[in-house]
Formats: C-alpha cells, structure tokens, sequence
C-alpha cells in the first residue's frame, strides 16, 4: 500500500540587505521564499522613477527569471525569492542605468534605496498601447529645462503638442484623451509620439484603436 504524504510549506517574507563592503553568513530554512521590495529614485533630484524594470540576477550574473517593475511613486515587488545572495539590475527604457551587488535576502521585508546615477532626457514607452479612450504619456526631466512633447501620425503631420518653457526636473506626465488641437478623436492607427528638451530628441512608437 502506497501512502501519498503532504508538505507544507510556509511562505515567509523576505529581508533584503545591501552589503556594501561584506559579505554577512545567515541561515534559512531552504522552502523560505519572500519578496523583495524596494524604491527607485533619481540620486541627483530623489524623485521617484516610475516604469523602470528591476531583475534579479545570480551573483554570477545569471538571470534568475525574477522581476518586478517600478509604478508611479518608484515602488517595485520581486516575489517567490528563495533565501540567497543576488544581485539586482535596474533598466529605464531598455538602458542599463543601476546594479546592486551582494544582496542578501533572509526572511523578512524591508524598504530598499534603489538610486540611479546619471539618468538623462528618458520618454516612457506610452501606456496602454494599443490604446481605446486614453494614453499616458510619461518622461524623466534629468534637470530644469524647456520641454515639447509632440503627437505625429504616420502620415507625419502633427496631431497633438504640449509645451512648456520651464520644467522642473523628475518624472513628468499627461494623459491624452486621443483627441486633435481640434478635439477631434483621431483615427485608428500608429502614431509617433517625440519629446524635445534642448538639443535632445527622443522618440516612442504607439498605437490607437479605434
């Protein structure tokens, strides 16, 4: 006779220290696996960087399968992290812009600085894309500055600008509501959405459904 035996196991959150200068021995129980939570912010400006992706890597630089991404207060959870020693990459629009090494995760949770050195002139992929009644559309400032954000069909005529000559710097948002300097809801299709501040240029792609 075959008996079928049941585990449980307990689902513990997880502690997560930076060590910056050694590595700490801990013990935990190997089934323990928590979150690991955290904030991104600017290192120059301390704001908060919304829609930037973190990984959770191997120390070896393997990637683990593990990630999180960062809402609009710079906030980020990387779930179900067994007990080890990792290191965390931080992107902003595909770019490599942090990495954290020797990260400890034991067993409970704790708020992580997360600050970013160097993060320039950023557009945000706009979101949702495809879009139905709205798009917002999101960028970093690295200091104060004039600012365009321009709206082009694909046809490359201009549907939509806003503009200001004075931007403080940080993370920067408006949400269109799909609608022309006309307030005429635009046709179904790819639009191209650019952002000028000074002499930079940065460029996303969108689409609105109809």
């Amino acid at each position: 006779m075959i008996r079928k035996r049941s585990r449980r196991f307990g689902v513990l959150s997880a502690f997560l220290v930076i060590v910056a200068l050694f590595p700490l021995a801990f013990s935990a129980s190997p089934s323990a696996a928590g979150s690991l939570c955290g904030t991104v912010r600017d290192a120059a400006t301390s704001a908060p960087v919304a829609n930037a992706g973190v990984f959770l890597r191997e120390t070896g630089g393997a990637y683990t399968g593990l990630s999180g991404a960062t809402n609009a207060a710079g906030a980020f959870c990387i779930n179900f992290v067994p007990p080890g020693i990792y290191d965390l990459e931080v992107l902003v629009d595909d770019y490599r812009v942090g990495y954290l090494r020797d990260i400890l995760v034991t067993g409970a949770v704790t708020d992580v600085p997360v600050d970013l050195v160097g993060l320039g002139l950023s557009l945000r992929r706009p979101y949702p894309s495809p879009a139905e009644t709205h798009v917002t559309l999101s960028w970093h400032m690295p200091s104060a500055a004039s600012a365009r954000l321009l709206v082009f069909d694909a046809r490359g005529r201009l549907v939509s600008a806003w503009a200001s000559p004075s931007l403080s710097s940080g993370e920067k948002q408006v949400v269109w509501d799909l609608r022309d300097q006309r307030g005429v809801r635009v046709p179904a299709g790819v639009y191209y959405l650019r952002l000028e501040s000074g002499t930079e240029r940065r460029m996303r792609r969108f689409v609105c459904l109809p």
